[in-house]
């Protein structure tokens, strides 16, 4: 099975961006593929456990928060932009214990070792 690596660039500012990314990574995980979701810029935000993503939800679509929980379920790796959290301000308490703070190195690493990049 492939590994995809599903970059989701937005959160609150772009629900459609960020759901569709997240629907992506869900469905890959359904049909038995690995998936890492790093979420960087303001998508770092969908890693929030702090009430964050309560009542985000794209009209036809299933809520954010139940699509991070489905994927935290199924054994996605959840990783957050380090740089992008820090300029954000954001502590690490206000992030689900399961995200991972990774830096551009451990990125890039992965990204060269063939997985499949998609980008929202």
């Amino acid at each position: 099975m492939a590994h995809f690596f599903v970059n989701v660039t937005h959160g609150a500012n772009d629900l459609d961006r960020a759901t569709v990314g997240m629907v992506l990574a869900k469905n890959a995980l359904t049909e038995g593929h690995e998936v890492t979701l790093f979420l960087s810029l303001d998508g770092v935000h969908l890693a929030r456990g702090d009430g964050y993503l309560d009542g985000l939800q794209e009209p036809t679509f299933p809520a954010l928060k139940a699509l991070r929980q489905a994927l935290v379920d199924q054994g996605a790796r959840i990783w957050i932009c380090a740089g992008c959290f820090k300029k954000r301000g954001l502590e690490a308490e206000h992030f689900i214990p399961e995200a991972k703070m990774v830096s551009a190195g451990e990125a890039i690493q992965t990204l060269a070792s063939g997985v499949i990049p998609v980008y929202y």
